[in-house]
């Protein structure tokens, strides 16, 4: 079953290298207690990116208010509501 939340990014220099990198090192801490997690992220201009690569999260280019589309699969769903809310506090200003 795959969750999926929108988040908007607010930091006022979008998705760059801390947040992304802090995003990333979430990620695969989740996925060393969880191997079948996938964590996708999705831009609005179509490009998508494994959550794990902040290099990926960075070539999305999502800008301030923006919103990203985040795919969770291989968790329940409270699991995933929770990494999303973690994962939405690297995005605010």
């Amino acid at each position: 079953m795959t969750y999926t939340a929108s988040v908007t990014v607010t930091d006022q220099l979008g998705l760059h290298a801390r947040p992304a990198a802090q995003i990333a090192k979430l990620v695969k801490s989740a996925i060393e207690a969880n191997p079948a997690l996938v964590v996708t992220f999705k831009h609005t201009s179509g490009k998508q990116a494994q959550a794990k690569s902040a290099l990926m999260l960075m070539a999305l280019g999502a800008k301030s208010g923006e919103s990203v589309e985040i795919q969770i699969e291989g968790t329940s769903d409270e699991a995933a509501a929770a990494l999303v809310a973690d994962i939405q506090g690297f995005l605010i200003e």
